[in-house]
């Protein structure tokens, strides 16, 4: 998936979520987090710590890939079945 700013991030982590029926408690507990924080990011994922961010992605069951914007895997990074990558570079 390409993500390309922080909403963008912060909408997919909720989406995930919730798709796993967890609670922002129980990501925050997973995370070593407050609940606070975890809603924080969700609504305004501006300010976010990094390290926030990675603790979401291991509660989450996520993990962040970063290739060069040249790299062909750039456009499919993520992408699997029928789904098609960006043809734009937004």
């Amino acid at each position: 998936m390409l993500i390309q700013s922080t909403d963008e991030l912060a909408g997919y982590f909720r989406d995930r979520r919730k798709s796993r029926v967890l609670t922002q408690v129980a990501v925050a507990e997973d995370a070593r987090l407050r609940q606070g924080t975890v809603s924080a990011f969700e609504r305004s994922p501006d300010s976010t710590r990094l390290d926030t961010v990675f603790r979401l992605l291991d509660a989450l069951d996520l993990e962040l890939h970063v290739v060069p914007k040249e790299s062909p895997d750039a456009r499919t990074a993520g992408v699997t079945g029928g789904e098609q990558g960006w043809s734009e570079p937004w």
